[in-house]
């Protein structure tokens, strides 16, 4: 990950702000590229068993790839719960949050562009978790590649 951006800043700092967890920055960078998928997930309106079977894997494989010592003993677990429920949070929330993490999101990946195929994979990845892709969660994906700058 090369810079990060003014809009990624803000954000980093209202959400923190807002939710007052412990979250660095790195770290915090790891959920905005998440965010996408999240979106994708709600599209058909409900989030279903596997769906949230795919979120807690992802939180959990964030937590363990991600934490650090000022976590506690219990780090790589604390940091997974931190991730599942930001995810219950931004879920819950995203009409609040949604055109805020897409533009710090889009900024970000104009100057790493190497992260954009990771983005593409994990919303086919949660869209793919229960019976195949529907069409709604289809076109979410079409829309956030084409707001993203994903197919460049």
């Amino acid at each position: 990950m090369k810079t990060t951006t003014d809009y990624l800043d803000k954000l980093y700092h209202d959400y923190i702000l807002e939710r007052d967890i412990p979250l660095h920055k790195h770290q915090f960078i790891h959920l905005l590229k998440i965010y996408p998928s999240l979106v994708v997930l709600m599209s058909d309106g409900i989030v279903d068993k596997e769906e949230r079977l795919i979120m807690n894997i992802q939180a959990s494989k964030l937590g363990y790839d991600h934490a650090t010592d000022d976590l506690g003993i219990e780090k790589e677990e604390n940091l997974m719960l931190i991730y599942r429920a930001e995810f219950r949070y931004l879920i819950k929330h995203r009409h609040e949050w949604e055109r805020k993490f897409l533009d710090a999101l889009k900024e970000f990946l104009e100057n790493n562009e190497e992260e954009k195929s990771l983005v593409k994979e994990t919303m086919q990845l949660f869209a793919s978790a229960s019976q195949g892709t529907s069409v709604e969660e289809e076109f979410a994906i079409g829309q956030l590649k084409m707001y993203l700058s994903l197919d460049d």
